[in-house]
């Protein structure tokens, strides 16, 4: 019983914390390191209370055989001068030591005080950490379909990666997601809860009982009448008469389910009309994330992998065609594993989270949920690796790489991702004072690392889904070569399910780039238009 009442009440314990994390994988290592530290100082503390602990449980064996002794016969056992001197020396003065004893022990004040002073100066995450963390749980859940108990138990998508979630950690992401409104993804994770909290030990104590009646209240508000039944009907089953007052709840959510009742936050608070997350354009982006959706094999039947020549005296490039039209090819092992290496520890000291154009078109940039990610830009004459990457993408494509923007090194977070976009600039767009290289020409994309699972590169309209693969470079044209902006290339960053993406992106400004791709006399951009307000 005090067990499972020190568990229900350390569950709803919120952790100080400082710094964000859960927007970029490769701060995680410092919070790791914080939990080693941490580890350690506690069990420092158990050690000394266990030593107070054993001197004290020696005193008390003494005095239980001092008691067994007088069992026999207490009046003999008195009558003796020594057994009475030696009781009367006990509470006179030895109880007072064992009292002083407990009040001089400095372990407890000791430790409180070395953990002041490490939540100083050790990497914690913060409430933005936590709830982010969280959020991606549920968007890796929804974009790839995953169930809840595979999830907690650490299956993802059929893989076991890692220890499973107790039943402490399904309630607080269920709480927490009940704080933010997202009901839907709430029910399944206290129903995970609550099915693994029926299978600890002390499942059926009357402490966890009670705490399976209170998140019967969460489901009956949230109007999840199905939920809130079956775990009253549970409890019942294990204290039938000590719950009795659960019967009449009983009967009035099977009244509700029985009548088809639709109240309840649930129903409360349905998706906005023209919720983009509720589109069909998201919705295929879901798709070809999961590999649903993908091009026709009478669109790839014209594809080709080919070499093609360097300009630069380079080892011909791999080149694999992805896609026609618009043009998206992919070239491989374009860089080694120790360049790719050196970029990232040359990021790593300086990445923050990565921003996205103000929609606003006032030039400025912004944090946004829809891209958890952290990127440090540099000069490409920064160091050689960047230089190399710089004189690869202007041998291949042609273009003047003088018109690129700066290179930017990209870290995915927790679940990271960045939903459907384009590169290019809209017609509005407010470039900035001195900026005059024009709109984002091509992108290109290195793959800095691999990615065990997830993490792709879709297009949502072509429908296309690029694996990242470490040394490798995605380039297509964001452009029609009227200028006009080709709205079939809007892309995204797939949700991170498993691993850590790193990669470099290569934006090329259309200013002087006529000799490589001349502009067209005539628009031709109606064969994109219809994706430029696709529903």
């Amino acid at each position: 019983m005090l067990l499972a009442k020190c568990v229900l009440f350390l569950v709803l314990q919120v952790l100080s914390c400082y710094g964000e994390f859960f927007s970029s994988t490769s701060g995680l290592a410092k919070l790791f390191e914080t939990e080693v530290v941490l580890l350690a100082e506690l069990q420092n503390y158990v050690n000394e209370i266990n030593q107070h602990a054993e001197a004290l449980q020696s005193e008390i064996d003494a005095i239980r055989v001092e008691h067994l002794n007088a069992a026999d016969g207490i009046d003999d056992y008195l009558n003796n001068p020594v057994n009475a001197f030696r009781l009367i020396k006990r509470l006179h003065s030895d109880w007072e030591t064992f009292e002083g004893s407990v009040t001089a022990d400095s372990s407890r004040s000791n430790y409180l005080d070395t953990m002041a002073n490490l939540k100083e100066n050790l990497s914690f995450p913060s409430q933005d950490d936590f709830v982010g963390s969280a959020i991606a749980l549920t968007r890796l859940q929804q974009t790839y379909q995953l169930d809840v108990a595979e999830l907690a138990s650490g299956i993802l998508n059929g893989v076991k990666y890692g220890t499973a979630m107790s039943w402490q950690d399904c309630f607080v992401l269920g709480q927490h997601l009940y704080a933010l409104r997202d009901y839907n993804h709430t029910v399944p994770w206290l129903q995970q809860s609550m099915q693994l909290l029926g299978e600890q030990s002390y499942g059926s104590e009357s402490a966890s009982l009670d705490f399976m009646e209170a998140v019967v209240e969460y489901h009956r508000e949230m109007g999840a009448h199905e939920s809130a039944l079956s775990l009253v009907n549970h409890v019942l089953s294990i204290e039938p008469d000590q719950r009795s007052h659960l019967l009449e709840a009983r009967q009035q959510l099977e009244e509700l389910i029985t009548d088809g009742d639709k109240n309840g936050l649930l129903h409360l608070t349905a998706r906005r009309p023209g919720d983009y997350h509720e589109s069909r354009e998201f919705r295929m982006y879901e798709q070809v994330c999961r590999g649903e959706l993908a091009p026709l094999p009478s669109k790839q039947r014209n594809l080709r992998c080919r070499l093609r020549k360097s300009r630069l005296g380079y080892a011909p490039f791999k080149l694999e065609e992805l896609h026609l039209d618009p043009l998206v090819v992919q070239l491989h092992q374009v860089i080694g594993s120790k360049d790719s290496d050196s970029l990232q520890k040359t990021a790593r000291p300086r990445i923050k989270r990565s921003t996205v154009y103000s929609l606003g078109g006032n030039g400025g940039s912004t944090a946004a949920a829809f891209r958890t990610s952290q990127g440090a830009s540099f000069n490409y004459s920064r160091n050689a690796a960047t230089k190399l990457l710089s004189r690869h993408v202007g041998d291949f494509s042609g273009l003047n790489m003088d018109y690129a923007e700066d290179l930017q090194v990209a870290n995915y977070g927790i679940g990271g991702h960045y939903e459907p976009h384009w590169d290019s600039f809209p017609e509005n767009h407010i470039y900035q004072e001195g900026d005059l290289h024009g709109n984002r020409m091509a992108t290109g994309i290195y793959y800095l690392s691999d990615v065990e699972a997830g993490g792709g590169t879709a297009f949502p309209f072509l429908p296309l889904l690029v694996t990242p693969e470490r040394g490798s470079l995605l380039f297509w044209y964001n452009l029609h070569p009227s200028g006009d902006q080709d709205f079939r290339t809007k892309h995204a960053a797939c949700p991170v399910l498993q691993g850590s993406k790193w990669i470099a992106n290569v934006w090329i400004r259309e200013r002087n780039q006529d000799n490589v791709r001349p502009c067209d006399l005539e628009r031709g951009q109606e064969i994109s238009l219809h994706y430029r307000d696709f529903d």
